[in-house]
């Protein structure tokens, strides 16, 4: 009977040995679900891959994040909350991106959106033009790629 005990004890922490081993092995894979699921619901339009590329749709874009590979925000987006700006994706294959923002506090053209327009094309877009909205104090700055 002691011997049943003992080779019980001794199968109950081979498994507990196997479950703790498997939970890292299973993470060095990849799989980082929080980041696919920024993609979905038109969110890959605001991000880019590992290598600064925008994704062509939302299956390349989940695709990299289920992998564990590098997914980034828009440098757009992060600049115009930064000035209390509204940011929006795209609208056509030339536009990057919209930040509908107020002036004053912030200059027509602030140059933290410059920089943001200039990093979201890799330096090869037309760049980021301001249009002041009729009866309003607000300015929207149109990054094209």
């Amino acid at each position: 009977m002691h011997r049943l005990g003992c080779v019980v004890v001794i199968g109950a922490l081979a498994v507990a040995v196997s479950v703790v081993g498997a939970g890292p092995a299973a993470a060095a894979k990849g799989g980082n679900n929080d980041t696919a699921k920024l993609c979905q619901k038109g969110g890959w339009k605001a991000l880019v891959s590992q290598t600064r590329d925008p994704f062509a749709n939302q299956g390349d874009c989940v695709n990299d994040g289920a992998q564990g590979l590098g997914v980034a925000r828009l440098a757009g987006q992060t600049a115009c909350a930064n000035i209390g700006g509204t940011f929006s994706f795209g609208g056509s294959d030339e536009i990057v991106w919209t930040c509908k923002y107020s002036v004053p506090p912030n200059p027509v053209m602030p140059q933290a959106l410059v920089n943001a327009c200039q990093t979201d094309t890799g330096g090869n877009g037309a760049g980021l033009s301001s249009h002041s909205l009729v009866g309003q104090p607000n300015t929207l700055g149109i990054c094209q790629g």
